[in-house]
This record gives C-alpha cells, sequence and structure tokens, in this order.
C-alpha cells in the first residue's frame, strides 16, 4: 500500500513541474538550458533541475523541426513564473478571453543521425569521454521558446531550419527558404518557456570502442542491439588474473 502510495506522489510531483505541448510532455524550470546541451537532469525537492557539462561542436548544420502553437493558461502561468528569475524577461500580452492568442515556437532536433556523428566525431572526443565516463548526462532535445512577432513572421517564411555552431560553444538556429540562408534566429534563454529531455544509446563498435548509437525521449527504452548503460564484462576466465 505504501509503495503504491509514493508512486502516485512520484507521479502527482513530475505531472505539476510538466506541460503537455503539442502532445509531448514539457519541462520547466528556472535552469538555463540550450538546445543540444548535454548535462544533468533532475528532480530535486518536486523542482526540475538541468545542470549543462558541455556543448559538442557542430561541423556540420543539423535540421531542427519548428512548430507555432498558441499560448494557454497554463503556458502563460508558466512563463509568468520564470519572469521572477529574470527582470529582463519580455512580457506576453495574454487574454484568455480573446480567440487569438500570443504564439510559442517549438524547436527540436530532427536530425538524430546527424547529431549522433557529431558526438562520435574526433574533434567531440572530450565530449564523448565525459558521456562514457558517466553514464548518466542527458540532452536537451527540445524547447518551447517565446519569441516575438517578427522572428515568427520569419519562421513562417522559412522552409527548413537548422542548428549551427558558428561561434565558440554557441548555437543558433538558421532560416533557409528554396535552399539559401535567409536569415539567423539567436535563442535567449529568457525566452525559453520549457524544454525536452533525451537520453543516449550506445552500441560497442568493431574496434572494442563503445559509440554514442541513438538519442531517445528519456521516458523511451533504447532498440535493436543499442543500449542505455555500457555494460563492461570482466575476464573471469584466468583465476590467476587478480
Amino acid at each position: 500500500m505504501l509503495k503504491k502510495i509514493a508512486v502516485l506522489i512520484i507521479i502527482f510531483c513530475t505531472a505539476c513541474h510538466t506541460t503537455k505541448i503539442k502532445n509531448d510532455n514539457f519541462k520547466f524550470s528556472s535552469s538555463v538550458v540550450e538546445l543540444g546541451s548535454i548535462g544533468t537532469s533532475k528532480l530535486s525537492y518536486n523542482l526540475n533541475t538541468f545542470e549543462p557539462k558541455g556543448l559538442p561542436k557542430l561541423e556540420n548544420n543539423i535540421r531542427v523541426e519548428i512548430g507555432i502553437v498558441p499560448y494557454n493558461r497554463k503556458l502563460n502561468k508558466i512563463y509568468k513564473s520564470k519572469a521572477k528569475y529574470n527582470q529582463n524577461q519580455t512580457k506576453v500580452a495574454f487574454i484568455d478571453s480573446l480567440p487569438i492568442k500570443p504564439e510559442l515556437v517549438t524547436i527540436k532536433i530532427l536530425d538524430v543521425a546527424g547529431l549522433v556523428e557529431e558526438i562520435n566525431a574526433e574533434y567531440n572526443s572530450n565530449i564523448l569521454k565525459l558521456l562514457t565516463d558517466t553514464q548518466n548526462l542527458k540532452i536537451i532535445s527540445s524547447l518551447a521558446v517565446s519569441l516575438p512577432v517578427e522572428e515568427i513572421t520569419k519562421i513562417r517564411q522559412s522552409d527548413a531550419y537548422y542548428l549551427i555552431n558558428n561561434q565558440y560553444k554557441k548555437y543558433t538556429i538558421a532560416l533557409y527558404k528554396a535552399g539559401k540562408k535567409t536569415d539567423i534566429i539567436d535563442i535567449n534563454p529568457e525566452t525559453i518557456v520549457a524544454y525536452q529531455v533525451s537520453s543516449f544509446c550506445w552500441v560497442k563498435s568493431v574496434k572494442g570502442t563503445w559509440n554514442v548509437a541513438d538519442i531517445v525521449n528519456e521516458s523511451n527504452s533504447c532498440s535493436g542491439i543499442t543500449k542505455r548503460k555500457i555494460n563492461e564484462k570482466k575476464n573471469t576466465g584466468d583465476l590467476f588474473d587478480m
């Protein structure tokens, strides 16, 4: 009975700090997050926290998916609650009774295979070592962002979007139209309303080293031959190998 109550409390506390956007669960907290950043994700004292540990270097652009959804009462409440941690946060004119609502932008990593290739590349050997040594790190795979109307208009006028790394340890979103780059959007931390976290799946290479094989939602299992944890079995064949 006590075990069931404990599970219900955990579910309730988790639900208090998540929200549905386009049928997906997003977390919200006062933590500073960035799309593609790697770090530790925890639920502590009924609060979501994300502590960044590293940002992979991107030699190639990573395709992202962008959606535009209207604000609702809960999202507006979340955004307003974050304002007490940032006095410079842009105000959103949300009035529930009006038919036309302010809009929210969701940005999600679409080219997972491309990002996996970047993380496994030689120029990210420090990131891969961090991941293999700790095995408990997550990645910010999606953001819900409050952007100015002008930037939302630019997004609507574009047909492709990419996460790019033109500055040292800083990502931006490049907008494309008919194969040509038309603009860049800088995502400031104070505009972020909520985020999604994903986990890494691992596979052992023919050389015997472990590489990232996939990135999946933290609530999903790894598929195929990929594993959530690196399991190195010790050789017990030699009794004198002590």
